[in-house]
Protein backbone atom coordinates (compact mmCIF):
# COMPACT_ATOMS: atom_id res chain seq x y z
CA UNK A 1 0.00 0.00 0.00
CA UNK A 2 1.10 3.24 -1.29
CA UNK A 3 0.29 6.30 1.50
CA UNK A 4 1.15 10.18 1.22
CA UNK A 5 1.54 12.24 4.09
CA UNK A 6 0.47 15.81 3.29
CA UNK A 7 2.03 18.72 5.43
CA UNK A 8 2.60 22.29 5.03
CA UNK A 9 6.28 21.71 5.52
CA UNK A 10 9.46 19.43 6.06
CA UNK A 11 9.86 21.17 9.57
CA UNK A 12 5.71 20.59 10.58
CA UNK A 13 6.65 16.51 9.27
CA UNK A 14 9.40 16.26 11.83
CA UNK A 15 7.22 17.41 14.74
CA UNK A 16 3.85 15.40 14.25
CA UNK A 17 4.60 12.76 11.67
CA UNK A 18 8.04 10.47 12.75
CA UNK A 19 5.05 8.06 14.39
CA UNK A 20 2.59 7.96 12.20
CA UNK A 21 5.20 6.74 9.39
CA UNK A 22 7.06 4.38 11.45
CA UNK A 23 3.90 2.54 12.33
CA UNK A 24 2.65 3.22 8.51
CA UNK A 25 5.84 1.16 7.78
CA UNK A 26 6.14 -1.06 10.39
CA UNK A 27 2.27 -2.74 11.45
CA UNK A 28 1.11 -2.25 7.95
CA UNK A 29 4.01 -2.26 5.32
CA UNK A 30 3.41 0.52 3.66
CA UNK A 31 5.50 2.62 1.20
CA UNK A 32 5.14 6.38 2.69
CA UNK A 33 6.23 9.59 0.86
CA UNK A 34 5.82 13.10 2.70
CA UNK A 35 4.63 15.93 1.01
CA UNK A 36 5.07 19.29 1.30
CA UNK A 37 7.31 22.89 1.57
CA UNK A 38 11.07 23.13 2.64
CA UNK A 39 11.38 25.01 5.95
CA UNK A 40 14.91 25.05 6.00
CA UNK A 41 16.59 25.32 2.47
CA UNK A 42 19.80 23.08 3.83
CA UNK A 43 17.52 19.87 3.37
CA UNK A 44 18.43 18.90 7.42
CA UNK A 45 14.64 18.32 7.37
CA UNK A 46 13.71 16.54 4.72
CA UNK A 47 16.85 14.15 5.63
CA UNK A 48 15.33 13.57 8.89
CA UNK A 49 12.20 12.20 6.89
CA UNK A 50 14.62 10.40 4.62
CA UNK A 51 16.34 9.01 7.62
CA UNK A 52 12.46 7.52 9.00
CA UNK A 53 12.47 5.31 5.58
CA UNK A 54 10.02 7.79 3.81
CA UNK A 55 10.04 9.38 0.57
CA UNK A 56 10.48 13.24 0.60
CA UNK A 57 8.55 15.24 -2.27
CA UNK A 58 8.62 18.88 -2.01
CA UNK A 59 6.12 20.98 -3.20
CA UNK A 60 5.41 24.46 -3.01
CA UNK A 61 2.42 24.75 -0.64
CA UNK A 62 2.60 28.09 1.13
CA UNK A 63 1.04 29.65 4.44
CA UNK A 64 -1.66 31.98 3.20
CA UNK A 65 -4.54 31.76 1.24
CA UNK A 66 -3.65 32.50 -2.36
CA UNK A 67 -5.88 31.17 -5.24
CA UNK A 68 -3.43 31.05 -8.03
CA UNK A 69 -0.77 29.37 -6.15
CA UNK A 70 -3.15 27.30 -4.37
CA UNK A 71 -4.45 25.76 -7.54
CA UNK A 72 -1.07 25.30 -7.94
CA UNK A 73 -0.58 22.96 -5.59
CA UNK A 74 -3.87 21.62 -5.91
CA UNK A 75 -2.51 20.18 -9.21
CA UNK A 76 0.82 19.12 -7.78
CA UNK A 77 -1.13 16.96 -5.35
CA UNK A 78 -3.40 16.14 -7.55
CA UNK A 79 -0.47 14.65 -10.51
CA UNK A 80 1.45 13.04 -8.03
CA UNK A 81 -1.61 11.00 -6.80
CA UNK A 82 -2.73 9.85 -9.77
CA UNK A 83 0.95 9.15 -10.78
CA UNK A 84 2.37 7.22 -8.40
CA UNK A 85 -1.22 5.13 -7.26
CA UNK A 86 -1.47 6.25 -3.88
CA UNK A 87 -3.89 4.33 -1.80
CA UNK A 88 -4.16 6.25 1.38
CA UNK A 89 -3.71 10.14 2.36
CA UNK A 90 -2.97 11.68 5.42
CA UNK A 91 -3.19 15.48 5.81
CA UNK A 92 -2.70 18.51 8.24
CA UNK A 93 -2.81 21.68 8.93
CA UNK A 94 -4.96 24.21 7.04
CA UNK A 95 -3.32 24.15 3.57
CA UNK A 96 -3.31 20.97 3.23
CA UNK A 97 -6.20 19.93 4.70
CA UNK A 98 -8.79 22.40 2.88
CA UNK A 99 -6.99 21.20 -0.62
CA UNK A 100 -5.57 17.76 -0.41
CA UNK A 101 -8.90 15.78 0.52
CA UNK A 102 -10.02 16.71 -2.85
CA UNK A 103 -7.56 16.90 -4.43
CA UNK A 104 -7.28 12.90 -3.10
CA UNK A 105 -10.76 12.05 -3.72
CA UNK A 106 -10.85 13.56 -7.37
CA UNK A 107 -7.39 11.49 -8.15
CA UNK A 108 -9.28 8.36 -7.14
CA UNK A 109 -7.75 7.82 -3.37
CA UNK A 110 -10.47 5.65 -1.38
CA UNK A 111 -8.94 6.42 2.23
CA UNK A 112 -8.39 9.58 3.17
CA UNK A 113 -7.62 10.85 6.82
CA UNK A 114 -8.07 14.92 7.19
CA UNK A 115 -6.48 15.58 10.54
CA UNK A 116 -7.29 18.92 12.46
CA UNK A 117 -4.75 19.51 15.64
CA UNK A 118 -6.27 23.26 15.77
CA UNK A 119 -8.12 25.60 13.55
CA UNK A 120 -5.11 28.26 12.78
CA UNK A 121 -4.93 32.18 12.84
CA UNK A 122 -7.89 32.75 9.92
CA UNK A 123 -10.02 31.15 13.05
CA UNK A 124 -9.01 33.89 15.73
CA UNK A 125 -11.96 36.50 16.08
CA UNK A 126 -11.64 39.43 14.19
CA UNK A 127 -14.00 42.05 12.93
CA UNK A 128 -12.25 43.03 10.14
CA UNK A 129 -14.10 42.15 6.57
CA UNK A 130 -11.45 40.91 5.08
CA UNK A 131 -10.69 38.22 7.70
CA UNK A 132 -14.02 37.15 7.68
CA UNK A 133 -14.30 36.65 3.90
CA UNK A 134 -11.21 34.12 4.08
CA UNK A 135 -13.04 32.54 7.35
CA UNK A 136 -15.99 31.93 5.23
CA UNK A 137 -13.90 30.37 2.37
CA UNK A 138 -11.44 28.16 4.26
CA UNK A 139 -14.99 27.13 5.67
CA UNK A 140 -16.13 26.31 2.30
CA UNK A 141 -13.49 24.17 1.34
CA UNK A 142 -13.45 22.44 4.99
CA UNK A 143 -16.96 21.72 3.61
CA UNK A 144 -15.87 19.36 0.56
CA UNK A 145 -12.54 18.86 2.07
CA UNK A 146 -14.31 16.57 5.09
CA UNK A 147 -16.89 15.45 2.55
CA UNK A 148 -14.01 14.10 0.34
CA UNK A 149 -12.74 12.67 3.48
CA UNK A 150 -12.75 8.59 5.38
CA UNK A 151 -12.01 10.16 8.70
CA UNK A 152 -11.67 13.45 10.21
CA UNK A 153 -8.86 13.52 13.28
CA UNK A 154 -9.45 15.74 16.00
CA UNK A 155 -7.17 16.92 18.67
CA UNK A 156 -9.66 19.25 20.07
CA UNK A 157 -12.80 18.89 21.72
CA UNK A 158 -13.41 22.27 21.27
CA UNK A 159 -12.41 21.82 17.22
CA UNK A 160 -14.68 18.60 17.13
CA UNK A 161 -17.93 20.77 18.45
CA UNK A 162 -17.07 23.91 16.45
CA UNK A 163 -16.94 22.08 13.09
CA UNK A 164 -20.06 19.31 13.85
CA UNK A 165 -22.22 21.87 15.22
CA UNK A 166 -22.59 23.30 12.12
CA UNK A 167 -22.79 20.40 9.93
CA UNK A 168 -19.28 20.85 8.09
CA UNK A 169 -18.24 17.26 9.02
CA UNK A 170 -20.35 14.14 9.76
CA UNK A 171 -20.01 13.17 13.47
CA UNK A 172 -19.82 9.54 12.37
CA UNK A 173 -16.43 9.80 10.54
CA UNK A 174 -14.61 11.79 13.47
CA UNK A 175 -11.72 10.48 15.67
CA UNK A 176 -11.27 12.62 18.92
CA UNK A 177 -8.31 12.34 20.46
CA UNK A 178 -5.91 14.27 22.70
CA UNK A 179 -2.77 15.59 20.81
CA UNK A 180 0.40 13.52 21.15
CA UNK A 181 4.53 14.40 22.18
CA UNK A 182 7.05 11.18 21.72
CA UNK A 183 7.74 10.73 25.44
CA UNK A 184 10.68 8.99 24.55
CA UNK A 185 12.59 11.83 22.73
CA UNK A 186 11.63 14.53 24.76
CA UNK A 187 13.02 13.06 28.37
CA UNK A 188 13.99 14.65 31.57
CA UNK A 189 17.58 14.82 30.14
CA UNK A 190 20.54 15.76 31.90
CA UNK A 191 23.09 18.32 30.14
CA UNK A 192 26.59 17.84 29.86
CA UNK A 193 27.98 20.57 31.66
CA UNK A 194 29.97 21.61 28.90
CA UNK A 195 26.58 22.09 26.81
CA UNK A 196 25.10 23.95 29.75
CA UNK A 197 27.38 26.29 30.02
CA UNK A 198 28.04 26.93 26.20
CA UNK A 199 23.92 27.71 26.26
CA UNK A 200 23.81 29.70 29.42
CA UNK A 201 26.94 32.07 28.04
CA UNK A 202 24.71 32.48 24.71
CA UNK A 203 21.65 33.48 26.22
CA UNK A 204 23.35 36.18 28.42
CA UNK A 205 23.10 34.16 32.10
CA UNK A 206 24.60 34.29 34.91
CA UNK A 207 25.94 30.93 37.18
CA UNK A 208 22.35 31.69 39.53
CA UNK A 209 19.95 32.88 36.86
CA UNK A 210 16.79 31.13 36.50
CA UNK A 211 15.12 30.90 32.86
CA UNK A 212 11.31 31.06 31.88
CA UNK A 213 11.20 29.78 28.15
CA UNK A 214 8.20 30.76 25.83
CA UNK A 215 8.39 28.67 22.49
CA UNK A 216 6.00 29.77 19.36
CA UNK A 217 5.32 31.51 16.51
CA UNK A 218 5.74 35.28 16.26
CA UNK A 219 2.20 36.43 16.11
CA UNK A 220 0.79 38.53 18.44
CA UNK A 221 -2.44 35.72 19.36
CA UNK A 222 0.16 33.42 20.62
CA UNK A 223 0.63 35.77 23.69
CA UNK A 224 3.64 37.30 22.66
CA UNK A 225 2.80 40.88 24.34
CA UNK A 226 1.39 38.88 27.48
CA UNK A 227 5.27 36.96 27.93
CA UNK A 228 6.90 40.61 27.12
CA UNK A 229 4.74 42.51 30.03
CA UNK A 230 5.33 39.67 32.34
CA UNK A 231 8.41 40.10 32.13
CA UNK A 232 8.66 43.73 32.81
CA UNK A 233 6.37 43.49 35.64
CA UNK A 234 8.99 40.45 37.31
CA UNK A 235 12.31 42.90 36.35
CA UNK A 236 12.66 44.33 39.81
CA UNK A 237 10.58 41.90 41.90
CA UNK A 238 12.89 38.69 40.25
CA UNK A 239 15.74 40.27 38.86
CA UNK A 240 17.20 36.46 38.84
CA UNK A 241 14.19 35.03 36.48
CA UNK A 242 15.00 36.04 32.82
CA UNK A 243 12.71 35.61 30.02
CA UNK A 244 13.51 33.36 27.01
CA UNK A 245 11.22 33.53 23.62
CA UNK A 246 12.00 31.47 21.19
CA UNK A 247 10.82 31.24 17.67
CA UNK A 248 11.08 32.70 13.89
CA UNK A 249 10.06 35.45 12.40
CA UNK A 250 6.61 35.76 10.42
CA UNK A 251 6.58 37.71 7.39
CA UNK A 252 3.58 38.76 5.27
CA UNK A 253 0.88 38.17 8.26
CA UNK A 254 -1.38 40.83 9.41
CA UNK A 255 -1.20 39.75 12.84
CA UNK A 256 2.90 39.19 12.90
CA UNK A 257 4.63 40.49 15.78
CA UNK A 258 7.17 43.31 14.43
CA UNK A 259 11.08 42.26 15.02
CA UNK A 260 11.63 46.00 16.44
CA UNK A 261 8.94 45.10 19.51
CA UNK A 262 11.42 42.24 20.15
CA UNK A 263 14.57 44.20 20.02
CA UNK A 264 13.09 47.35 21.73
CA UNK A 265 11.90 45.13 24.72
CA UNK A 266 15.06 43.63 24.66
CA UNK A 267 16.63 46.79 26.45
CA UNK A 268 14.94 45.99 29.53
CA UNK A 269 17.86 43.24 30.38
CA UNK A 270 15.18 40.41 31.40
CA UNK A 271 14.45 39.32 27.96
CA UNK A 272 15.67 37.87 25.13
CA UNK A 273 14.48 36.96 21.52
CA UNK A 274 16.75 34.18 20.35
CA UNK A 275 14.79 33.42 17.11
CA UNK A 276 14.33 30.37 15.26
CA UNK A 277 16.12 27.49 16.88
CA UNK A 278 17.55 23.91 16.16
CA UNK A 279 18.43 23.18 19.62
CA UNK A 280 15.14 23.88 21.44
CA UNK A 281 14.53 20.60 23.53
CA UNK A 282 18.59 21.43 25.20
CA UNK A 283 16.71 24.75 25.81
CA UNK A 284 13.75 23.02 27.66
CA UNK A 285 16.10 20.99 29.60
CA UNK A 286 17.90 24.28 30.39
CA UNK A 287 14.42 26.09 31.41
CA UNK A 288 13.08 25.96 34.97
CA UNK A 289 9.20 26.84 33.96
CA UNK A 290 7.34 26.83 30.14
CA UNK A 291 4.28 29.04 29.39
CA UNK A 292 2.03 29.66 26.16
CA UNK A 293 -0.26 32.57 27.25
CA UNK A 294 -1.89 32.22 23.93
CA UNK A 295 -5.70 32.36 22.80
CA UNK A 296 -4.43 31.43 19.27
CA UNK A 297 -6.66 28.65 18.12
CA UNK A 298 -4.39 25.70 19.07
CA UNK A 299 -4.96 22.08 18.87
CA UNK A 300 -6.45 21.95 22.41
CA UNK A 301 -2.78 20.75 23.45
CA UNK A 302 0.15 22.80 22.18
CA UNK A 303 3.47 21.78 21.82
CA UNK A 304 4.59 24.49 23.46
CA UNK A 305 3.17 23.22 26.57
CA UNK A 306 3.88 19.37 26.02
CA UNK A 307 6.68 18.90 25.03
CA UNK A 308 8.60 21.08 27.92
CA UNK A 309 5.49 18.76 29.92
CA UNK A 310 7.39 15.71 28.82
CA UNK A 311 11.07 16.81 29.88
CA UNK A 312 9.58 17.26 33.66
CA UNK A 313 9.11 21.29 33.54
CA UNK A 314 6.06 22.96 35.40
CA UNK A 315 4.47 24.66 33.00
CA UNK A 316 1.75 27.58 32.81
CA UNK A 317 -0.89 28.47 30.04
CA UNK A 318 -3.85 30.75 28.96
CA UNK A 319 -7.14 29.33 30.31
CA UNK A 320 -8.76 29.15 27.29
CA UNK A 321 -10.15 25.66 25.44
CA UNK A 322 -8.04 26.36 22.71
CA UNK A 323 -5.00 26.31 25.38
CA UNK A 324 -5.73 24.59 28.69
CA UNK A 325 -5.32 20.46 27.74
CA UNK A 326 -2.21 19.58 28.73
CA UNK A 327 -2.71 21.68 32.67
CA UNK A 328 -4.18 20.13 35.99
CA UNK A 329 -4.11 23.65 37.51
CA UNK A 330 -2.11 23.63 40.92
CA UNK A 331 -0.60 20.01 39.83
CA UNK A 332 1.61 20.39 36.83
CA UNK A 333 1.57 24.48 36.16
CA UNK A 334 -0.92 27.24 36.83
CA UNK A 335 -3.91 28.36 33.90
CA UNK A 336 -4.47 32.18 33.92
CA UNK A 337 -6.90 34.34 32.00
CA UNK A 338 -6.10 35.19 28.39
CA UNK A 339 -4.63 39.06 28.03
CA UNK A 340 -3.62 39.25 31.51
CA UNK A 341 0.34 40.01 31.91
CA UNK A 342 -0.57 40.90 35.73
CA UNK A 343 -1.97 37.20 36.33
CA UNK A 344 0.52 35.62 34.00
CA UNK A 345 3.29 37.30 36.32
CA UNK A 346 1.27 36.42 39.49
CA UNK A 347 1.93 32.56 38.59
CA UNK A 348 5.37 32.84 37.43
CA UNK A 349 6.80 34.63 40.34
CA UNK A 350 4.92 31.94 42.29
CA UNK A 351 6.04 28.86 40.99
CA UNK A 352 10.21 30.79 40.99
CA UNK A 353 10.23 31.31 44.30
CA UNK A 354 9.54 27.80 45.25
CA UNK A 355 12.22 25.36 44.37
CA UNK A 356 10.05 22.75 45.66
CA UNK A 357 6.62 23.44 43.74
CA UNK A 358 8.78 23.43 40.51
CA UNK A 359 10.00 20.27 41.30
CA UNK A 360 6.66 18.71 42.29
CA UNK A 361 4.57 19.96 39.23
CA UNK A 362 7.37 19.08 36.91
CA UNK A 363 7.96 15.40 37.93
CA UNK A 364 4.09 15.46 37.76
CA UNK A 365 3.94 16.73 34.16
CA UNK A 366 6.13 14.23 33.46
CA UNK A 367 3.95 11.20 34.90
CA UNK A 368 1.04 13.19 33.03
CA UNK A 369 2.65 13.29 29.50
CA UNK A 370 3.32 9.45 29.48
CA UNK A 371 -0.32 8.57 30.69
CA UNK A 372 -2.05 10.80 28.71
CA UNK A 373 -0.20 11.92 25.69
CA UNK A 374 2.17 9.09 24.82
CA UNK A 375 2.35 9.09 20.55
CA UNK A 376 3.14 5.78 20.31
CA UNK A 377 -0.39 4.76 22.06
CA UNK A 378 -2.68 7.98 20.40
CA UNK A 379 -1.68 7.65 17.13
CA UNK A 380 -1.46 3.95 16.69
CA UNK A 381 -5.27 4.07 18.02
CA UNK A 382 -6.34 6.26 15.27
CA UNK A 383 -4.45 4.55 12.33
CA UNK A 384 -6.81 1.59 13.77
CA UNK A 385 -9.52 3.17 13.46
CA UNK A 386 -8.49 5.15 9.88
CA UNK A 387 -7.08 1.55 8.45
CA UNK A 388 -10.58 -0.57 10.29
CA UNK A 389 -7.97 -2.63 12.34
CA UNK A 390 -5.96 -3.78 10.12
Amino acid sequence: MKVAIVSPDDLSSVLFCKEIVNLLKRRYKCEVFVLGGIYDKSGCYADIIRSWGANYIPMNVGRYIAPIADFRFFQSMYSFFRKQGIDAVITNCTKPNIYGPIAARSAGVKKILCSVWGRGSVFVESERLKTKLVKSVVLGLYYIAFKSSSKVWFTNKSDYEYFTKRNIVNNGKCVLSNNYVNTEEYSPVVLSQERAKQLRQELGLRDDDQMVIMVGRLIWAKGVKEFIEAAKLLKDRLPFVKFIFVGPKEEGLQDMVPESYLRGNEKFGNFHWTGFRKDVKDLYALADLAVLPSYYKEGGFPRGLTEPMAMGKPIIAADTVDCRGPVEDGRNGYLVPAKDPKSLAKAIEILMIDDKKRKEFGLYSRLKAVKELDETSIVGRVLEEFFGGR
